[in-house]
């Protein structure tokens, strides 16, 4: 549960990773606001905290016209029915091309429920949180993507440029030209024809040697590789094998992602999954003092420390079971003898069904271990937004398997792995010379604990 403490450090942060959890009620207006809201700060002896939109105006406060927490993501209120809900609003800015009935038999559910569902937990219907999302990732493409106003149009769900401009009037009341031209950034790489360029932009410093690293020591042949400056992941994406670019630009402070232009429909997941892969979320700047905070000493904390992320959770849990109580170069060699025995391709991860299906002889394991996999990879293929509790019921599969995962495969800053056996020998030796970690003191960002001892050098 977040407390006051824990939301006066995501709301300074601005962290993206809070929007929903809680809302920001300012004494001084009377008005509510996201984390992310981009107003100046209050002071916090004006500020006080709520964990639904309903609680904070039942207290008197006004929602703010700037950030809209009445359409914010993951809000308190609704996580009873986050099953539906999140996957819901997921598909909603994920799958833009879908119609809402094809969504909501995709869920299970009519569309009227989806309807009355939408409305009773973001108030606002489907349709109308769909358009909203897609006119703001349209100003993001504008503003940082190579992309024409065509391209953008279908990159983002809508059928036309005119049907963009539209939308893009009635919400901002500007025409996508206007946006171009107020604030675009100029492409470093010379354009290609066939190739989309889009920024990532993060916040800065950026550790990316770690993060380069880490993913070389990791690498699965064929579907990733890496350079000085870049790493190239092969996405799976509604049938689709689409390679990706991720190339790092620290002069220009972000991210430059580049691939085919056949994948423009795929954009929205595109960003998604890149994003999470560099962690472009994090803020080290509020981070940072938070590890010293916890007990770690300045010397011991890399600057602009990044969480390796992974786009898939499948993988990541392929990943997970087939490192469990072995080396790292062991578990990579297994995934890549997997990769390259069922792999459909030489790009694309193997699917679920596939793995489901085989009697993995192309690995060494003991059978258990293979019926985990196997019982694993029925379940998400059945159900791939599965969530954790059915994970654990899979006999081989414990908790530091899916605390792995929810560190690496989700967007959720503070998992603390103290039961790693890495960790556990870290702070053992930390105390024997004098030097007690208090995690708590981390929170609402242990996952960046995590990874800091796990790099730290004793």
């Amino acid at each position: 549960m977040l407390t006051r403490e824990l939301c006066q450090r995501a709301r300074m942060a601005r962290d993206p990773r809070f929007d929903g959890r809680f809302f920001i009620l300012v004494r001084s207006t009377g008005i509510f606001c996201r984390p992310v809201c981009k107003v100046r700060a209050p002071l916090e002896k004006n500020v006080d905290y709520a964990f639904s939109a309903i609680e904070a105006m039942n207290k008197g406060y006004r929602p703010c016209l700037r950030c809209r927490p009445d359409s914010s993501p993951y809000s308190y209120a609704w996580q009873g029915v986050k099953t539906t809900a999140q996957r819901a609003a997921k598909m909603l800015v994920e799958a833009p091309h879908q119609s809402i009935d094809k969504i909501s038999e995709r869920l299970g559910i009519s569309a009227r429920y989806l309807h009355k569902l939408m409305l009773a937990h973001f108030d606002i219907p489907p349709k109308k949180y769909r358009v909203f999302h897609q006119v703001l990732m349209a100003k993001r493409l504008l503003h940082y993507s190579n992309m024409s106003v065509e391209q953008v149009a279908h990159g983002v769900g809508f059928n036309s440029a005119r049907q963009l401009q539209n939308h893009i009037k009635s919400v901002t009341g500007l025409t996508p030209l206007q946006i171009r031209q107020s604030k675009r950034v100029p492409m470093q790489t010379p354009q290609q024809d066939n190739m989309i360029i889009v920024h990532l932009q993060y916040q800065g410093p950026y550790d990316w040697p770690a993060l380069r690293d880490f993913f070389a020591k990791r690498l699965i042949q064929g579907n990733e590789k890496i350079s000085e400056h870049a790493f190239t992941k092969t996405f799976s994406i509604n049938g689709d094998a689409v390679e990706v670019t991720m190339r790092y630009m620290p002069k220009q402070s972000y991210f430059e992602l580049d691939y085919s232009h056949e994948y423009v429909h795929h954009c929205a997941q595109i960003i998604s999954m890149a994003s999470r892969i560099l962690d472009i979320s994090a803020n080290p700047s509020v981070i940072a003092p938070a590890l010293e905070l916890c007990g770690l000493q300045s010397a011991q904390i890399r600057p602009g420390l990044r969480i390796p992320g992974i786009c898939s959770r499948f993988e990541a849990g392929v990943r997970a079971i087939l490192g469990q109580q072995v080396s790292v170069t062991a578990a990579i060699s297994q995934v890549n003898k997997l990769h390259a025995a069922l792999s459909p391709s030489a790009h694309e991860f193997v699917s679920p069904h596939t793995l489901s299906q085989s009697d993995l002889a192309c690995i060494k394991l003991p059978e258990t271990r293979k019926n985990a996999l196997r019982s694993f990879a029925k379940l998400m293929h059945e159900d791939p937004n599965a969530d954790f509790e059915k994970w654990l019921a899979i006999k081989g599969i414990g908790p530091w398997t899916v605390n792995y995962v929810n560190l690496r495969a989700t967007d959720n800053p503070d998992v603390w792995l103290d039961t790693d056996l890495v960790i556990r020998q870290r702070l053992k030796a930390l105390a024997e010379a004098g030097q007690a970690i208090d995690a708590d003191k981390c929170a609402p960002w242990r996952s960046y604990l995590t990874f800091s001892l796990w790099n730290l050098e004793l």
